[in-house]
């Protein structure tokens, strides 16, 4: 059971990176460096570095890094350019992270592939939904939206196979959206 509810609350978390790179990851290490996790236990793993004070520190340079390029018109193009390698990154690590102490040494390792996966379809729906809003980001909205998420998924993690699911939901709708709208649409040359 240990092992459905850390898998549960990675894939909810990696599927968010997709959204917020950093805000999940801030959430994960915060709770799990108080112990407020519900079915599993993070600690005495291998990737224990995500809960050291250094650690902590780095993420909330990068949390207020994001926030401020998210908020910066003209850094658009920055931020754009940044999400993808930076959710990505954050996506593995929240995958493996949760799954680490409950699965045996080297499949813990797959967390990662896992993980990145999961924030590339968080990335899809996100870039997605930017399309159909015409390309202003909710701001401070998505931002809490996010937090009180990956809060969810820490606190009851199989939340997160529900987000997955709603996640798989909103690619399939953005999906559909792109064909209606370039489907009357011819290249000429």
């Amino acid at each position: 059971m240990e092992v459905f509810f850390a898998i549960g609350a990675g894939a909810g978390l990696a599927t968010l990176a997709g959204v917020r790179a950093f805000l999940p990851l801030a959430v994960f290490m915060f709770m799990a460096r108080i112990d407020w996790l519900w079915g599993f236990t993070v600690k005495g793993a291998s990737l224990d570095f995500l809960l050291t004070d250094t650690a902590i520190v780095v993420l909330l340079a990068l949390v207020v890094l994001e926030v401020i390029l998210t908020r910066a018109s003209f850094l658009e193009t920055v931020e754009r350019g940044l999400r993808l390698p930076a959710a990505v990154i954050a996506g593995g690590l929240l995958m493996a992270a949760a799954i680490a102490a409950v699965v045996q040494e080297p499949w813990h390792w797959a967390g990662l592939v896992a993980g990145a996966a999961l924030a590339l379809l968080g990335v899809y729906v996100h870039r997605g939904t930017l399309q159909v809003s015409e390309g202003r980001d909710p701001g401070p909205v998505l931002d809490i939206t996010v937090l009180l998420l990956a809060a969810l998924m820490m606190l009851v993690p199989p939340a997160g196979y529900l987000l997955l699911l709603f996640m798989i939901w909103l690619a399939y709708r953005v999906r559909r959206l792109k064909r209606r709208k370039y489907k009357g649409l011819r290249i000429l040359a």
